[in-house]
Protein backbone atom coordinates (compact mmCIF):
# COMPACT_ATOMS: atom_id res chain seq x y z
CA UNK A 1 0.00 0.00 0.00
CA UNK A 2 1.06 3.59 -0.62
CA UNK A 3 0.10 6.70 1.35
CA UNK A 4 -0.88 10.00 -0.20
CA UNK A 5 -2.24 13.38 0.92
CA UNK A 6 -5.11 15.29 -0.65
CA UNK A 7 -4.03 18.74 -1.83
CA UNK A 8 -6.63 21.13 -3.25
CA UNK A 9 -5.82 23.27 -6.28
CA UNK A 10 -6.05 26.96 -5.26
CA UNK A 11 -9.22 28.90 -5.90
CA UNK A 12 -7.72 32.17 -4.68
CA UNK A 13 -4.40 33.96 -5.17
CA UNK A 14 -3.55 33.73 -1.47
CA UNK A 15 -2.31 30.17 -1.84
CA UNK A 16 1.01 28.97 -3.19
CA UNK A 17 0.32 25.81 -5.21
CA UNK A 18 3.97 24.77 -5.46
CA UNK A 19 4.55 25.13 -1.71
CA UNK A 20 1.28 23.33 -0.90
CA UNK A 21 2.37 20.30 -2.92
CA UNK A 22 6.02 20.45 -1.88
CA UNK A 23 4.99 20.16 1.79
CA UNK A 24 4.37 16.43 1.26
CA UNK A 25 7.53 15.58 -0.67
CA UNK A 26 8.63 13.14 2.06
CA UNK A 27 5.40 11.20 1.66
CA UNK A 28 5.86 11.00 -2.09
CA UNK A 29 2.27 11.08 -3.36
CA UNK A 30 -0.56 13.62 -3.55
CA UNK A 31 -4.18 13.53 -4.68
CA UNK A 32 -4.87 16.66 -6.74
CA UNK A 33 -8.35 17.89 -5.85
CA UNK A 34 -10.56 20.38 -7.69
CA UNK A 35 -13.80 21.91 -6.40
CA UNK A 36 -15.41 24.57 -8.58
CA UNK A 37 -15.89 23.38 -12.19
CA UNK A 38 -15.83 26.86 -13.75
CA UNK A 39 -12.57 27.80 -12.00
CA UNK A 40 -11.15 24.40 -12.96
CA UNK A 41 -11.97 24.93 -16.64
CA UNK A 42 -10.30 28.34 -16.57
CA UNK A 43 -7.12 27.05 -14.90
CA UNK A 44 -4.10 26.68 -17.19
CA UNK A 45 -2.71 23.19 -17.63
CA UNK A 46 0.87 24.39 -17.17
CA UNK A 47 -0.04 25.91 -13.79
CA UNK A 48 -1.71 22.72 -12.58
CA UNK A 49 1.15 20.38 -13.46
CA UNK A 50 4.02 22.76 -12.57
CA UNK A 51 4.65 21.50 -8.98
CA UNK A 52 5.03 17.93 -10.20
CA UNK A 53 7.68 18.98 -12.67
CA UNK A 54 9.65 20.71 -9.92
CA UNK A 55 9.38 18.06 -7.18
CA UNK A 56 9.65 14.29 -6.87
CA UNK A 57 6.00 13.94 -5.85
CA UNK A 58 3.82 11.60 -7.89
CA UNK A 59 0.06 11.89 -8.29
CA UNK A 60 -1.95 9.08 -6.72
CA UNK A 61 -5.30 10.33 -8.00
CA UNK A 62 -7.16 13.34 -9.34
CA UNK A 63 -10.36 14.41 -7.61
CA UNK A 64 -13.02 15.54 -10.10
CA UNK A 65 -14.56 18.99 -9.63
CA UNK A 66 -17.83 18.81 -7.71
CA UNK A 67 -21.22 19.63 -9.26
CA UNK A 68 -24.47 17.97 -10.29
CA UNK A 69 -23.41 15.44 -12.92
CA UNK A 70 -26.81 15.65 -14.63
CA UNK A 71 -25.39 18.80 -16.27
CA UNK A 72 -24.10 16.56 -19.03
CA UNK A 73 -22.38 19.16 -21.20
CA UNK A 74 -20.45 20.43 -18.20
CA UNK A 75 -19.71 16.85 -17.12
CA UNK A 76 -18.15 16.08 -20.49
CA UNK A 77 -16.12 19.28 -20.63
CA UNK A 78 -14.72 18.79 -17.12
CA UNK A 79 -14.07 15.11 -17.74
CA UNK A 80 -12.13 15.71 -20.96
CA UNK A 81 -9.84 18.23 -19.27
CA UNK A 82 -9.41 15.99 -16.22
CA UNK A 83 -8.48 13.04 -18.43
CA UNK A 84 -5.91 15.20 -20.20
CA UNK A 85 -4.38 16.26 -16.86
CA UNK A 86 -4.30 12.62 -15.75
CA UNK A 87 -2.23 11.78 -18.81
CA UNK A 88 0.18 14.66 -18.23
CA UNK A 89 0.65 13.60 -14.60
CA UNK A 90 0.97 9.86 -15.33
CA UNK A 91 -2.05 9.07 -13.16
CA UNK A 92 -4.84 6.65 -14.08
CA UNK A 93 -7.27 7.17 -11.17
CA UNK A 94 -9.96 9.86 -11.21
CA UNK A 95 -12.06 10.10 -8.02
CA UNK A 96 -15.61 11.38 -8.49
CA UNK A 97 -18.61 12.09 -6.26
CA UNK A 98 -21.93 10.44 -7.18
CA UNK A 99 -24.16 13.52 -7.26
CA UNK A 100 -27.92 13.70 -7.12
CA UNK A 101 -29.47 12.72 -10.42
CA UNK A 102 -31.23 10.05 -12.47
CA UNK A 103 -29.25 6.84 -12.77
CA UNK A 104 -30.56 5.84 -16.21
CA UNK A 105 -29.57 9.18 -17.74
CA UNK A 106 -26.08 9.04 -16.24
CA UNK A 107 -25.55 5.37 -17.16
CA UNK A 108 -26.34 6.05 -20.82
CA UNK A 109 -24.05 9.07 -20.83
CA UNK A 110 -21.20 7.05 -19.26
CA UNK A 111 -21.58 4.31 -21.85
CA UNK A 112 -21.70 6.68 -24.81
CA UNK A 113 -19.30 9.48 -23.88
CA UNK A 114 -17.09 8.52 -20.93
CA UNK A 115 -16.27 4.81 -21.21
CA UNK A 116 -14.64 5.05 -24.66
CA UNK A 117 -12.21 7.66 -23.27
CA UNK A 118 -11.52 5.59 -20.14
CA UNK A 119 -10.73 2.60 -22.34
CA UNK A 120 -8.56 4.51 -24.78
CA UNK A 121 -6.54 6.30 -22.09
CA UNK A 122 -6.51 3.33 -19.66
CA UNK A 123 -8.17 5.33 -16.87
CA UNK A 124 -10.40 4.34 -13.96
CA UNK A 125 -13.29 6.49 -12.75
CA UNK A 126 -13.38 5.79 -9.01
CA UNK A 127 -16.77 6.53 -7.42
CA UNK A 128 -16.55 7.76 -3.85
CA UNK A 129 -18.71 5.93 -1.31
CA UNK A 130 -21.67 8.07 -0.26
CA UNK A 131 -24.60 6.34 1.42
CA UNK A 132 -27.48 8.64 0.44
CA UNK A 133 -30.13 6.89 -1.64
CA UNK A 134 -30.89 10.18 -3.37
CA UNK A 135 -27.56 10.02 -5.17
CA UNK A 136 -27.08 8.54 -8.65
CA UNK A 137 -26.57 4.92 -7.60
CA UNK A 138 -29.12 4.88 -4.80
CA UNK A 139 -26.61 3.87 -2.13
CA UNK A 140 -23.29 2.09 -1.78
CA UNK A 141 -24.52 -1.44 -2.54
CA UNK A 142 -25.75 -0.39 -5.99
CA UNK A 143 -22.49 1.46 -6.59
CA UNK A 144 -20.49 -1.69 -5.74
CA UNK A 145 -22.60 -3.76 -8.12
CA UNK A 146 -22.20 -1.20 -10.90
CA UNK A 147 -18.41 -1.23 -10.56
CA UNK A 148 -18.22 -5.03 -10.48
CA UNK A 149 -20.13 -5.16 -13.76
CA UNK A 150 -17.83 -2.76 -15.63
CA UNK A 151 -14.17 -2.62 -16.65
CA UNK A 152 -13.50 1.09 -16.18
CA UNK A 153 -15.37 2.06 -12.99
CA UNK A 154 -14.00 1.36 -9.54
CA UNK A 155 -14.46 2.45 -5.92
CA UNK A 156 -12.89 5.13 -3.77
CA UNK A 157 -13.77 3.89 -0.28
CA UNK A 158 -14.06 6.87 2.09
CA UNK A 159 -14.01 5.82 5.74
CA UNK A 160 -15.69 9.03 6.91
CA UNK A 161 -18.64 8.64 4.55
CA UNK A 162 -19.47 5.02 5.43
CA UNK A 163 -21.41 5.09 8.68
CA UNK A 164 -20.99 1.46 9.66
CA UNK A 165 -19.39 -0.29 12.61
CA UNK A 166 -15.79 -1.30 12.09
CA UNK A 167 -16.49 -5.03 11.68
CA UNK A 168 -18.97 -4.29 8.91
CA UNK A 169 -16.45 -2.02 7.23
CA UNK A 170 -13.83 -4.79 7.33
CA UNK A 171 -16.42 -7.14 5.81
CA UNK A 172 -17.09 -4.58 3.05
CA UNK A 173 -13.39 -4.36 2.29
CA UNK A 174 -12.87 -8.13 2.21
CA UNK A 175 -15.76 -8.64 -0.17
CA UNK A 176 -14.89 -5.77 -2.51
CA UNK A 177 -11.13 -5.34 -2.34
CA UNK A 178 -10.76 -6.20 -6.05
CA UNK A 179 -12.69 -3.08 -7.08
CA UNK A 180 -11.34 -0.65 -4.45
CA UNK A 181 -8.60 1.39 -6.12
CA UNK A 182 -8.39 4.22 -3.58
CA UNK A 183 -9.14 4.71 0.11
CA UNK A 184 -9.83 8.16 1.56
CA UNK A 185 -8.33 7.97 5.01
CA UNK A 186 -9.76 9.89 7.98
CA UNK A 187 -11.65 9.11 11.16
CA UNK A 188 -15.11 10.10 12.29
CA UNK A 189 -16.43 10.80 15.76
CA UNK A 190 -18.66 8.37 17.58
CA UNK A 191 -21.65 10.71 17.18
CA UNK A 192 -21.53 9.80 13.47
CA UNK A 193 -21.85 13.43 12.35
CA UNK A 194 -18.36 14.94 12.49
CA UNK A 195 -16.12 13.53 9.76
CA UNK A 196 -12.60 13.84 8.33
CA UNK A 197 -10.89 13.86 11.71
CA UNK A 198 -7.27 12.69 12.04
CA UNK A 199 -6.59 8.95 12.03
CA UNK A 200 -5.02 9.26 15.49
CA UNK A 201 -7.55 11.62 17.08
CA UNK A 202 -8.52 11.05 20.73
CA UNK A 203 -9.12 7.30 21.01
CA UNK A 204 -12.21 7.61 23.19
CA UNK A 205 -13.93 9.90 20.67
CA UNK A 206 -13.37 8.23 17.28
CA UNK A 207 -15.23 5.35 15.69
CA UNK A 208 -12.47 3.46 13.90
CA UNK A 209 -9.27 1.70 14.95
CA UNK A 210 -7.00 2.19 11.97
CA UNK A 211 -4.25 0.01 13.36
CA UNK A 212 -6.59 -2.96 12.83
CA UNK A 213 -7.81 -1.78 9.43
CA UNK A 214 -4.36 -0.99 8.06
CA UNK A 215 -2.83 -4.16 9.49
CA UNK A 216 -5.47 -6.09 7.57
CA UNK A 217 -4.71 -4.21 4.34
CA UNK A 218 -0.99 -4.83 4.81
CA UNK A 219 -1.62 -8.51 5.49
CA UNK A 220 -3.50 -8.96 2.21
CA UNK A 221 -0.81 -6.90 0.41
CA UNK A 222 -3.16 -4.20 -0.79
CA UNK A 223 -1.29 -2.31 -3.51
CA UNK A 224 -3.43 0.80 -3.91
CA UNK A 225 -3.31 4.30 -2.45
CA UNK A 226 -4.61 5.53 0.90
CA UNK A 227 -5.19 9.29 0.72
CA UNK A 228 -5.26 11.29 3.95
CA UNK A 229 -8.12 13.81 3.85
CA UNK A 230 -8.60 15.94 6.99
CA UNK A 231 -10.69 18.99 7.86
CA UNK A 232 -8.74 22.27 7.41
CA UNK A 233 -8.19 22.72 11.16
CA UNK A 234 -6.24 19.45 11.16
CA UNK A 235 -4.07 20.04 8.08
CA UNK A 236 -0.98 20.51 10.26
CA UNK A 237 -1.30 16.83 11.19
CA UNK A 238 -1.34 15.53 7.63
CA UNK A 239 2.43 15.40 7.23
CA UNK A 240 3.30 13.80 10.61
CA UNK A 241 0.44 11.31 10.32
CA UNK A 242 1.38 10.47 6.75
CA UNK A 243 5.00 9.85 7.68
CA UNK A 244 3.99 7.73 10.68
CA UNK A 245 1.66 5.60 8.57
CA UNK A 246 4.24 5.28 5.82
CA UNK A 247 6.82 4.05 8.33
CA UNK A 248 4.44 1.59 9.98
CA UNK A 249 2.68 0.11 6.97
CA UNK A 250 4.73 0.68 3.82
CA UNK A 251 7.79 -0.96 5.30
CA UNK A 252 8.68 -4.24 3.57
CA UNK A 253 5.65 -4.03 1.23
Amino acid sequence: MKFSVRVSYPESKNYNWLEAVKTYEEIGFAEVAFLNPELFLNAKLKDIIMPFEKTNIEVSSIHFAQFNLSKLDLFLEVFNKTARIAGLLNCNHIVIHPSMGRYNQIERFLNEKINPVLQRKELYLCWETFESRRRIFGGIDNMLKFCKDTNFHRICYDFSHVHKEQEKILKDIKENIDIIKIFHLSNRLRDGIKQHYPVYFAEEEVSLDFNKILSFLKKIKYGGHLVLEYLPQFHSQLLPDGLKLKNLYEENT
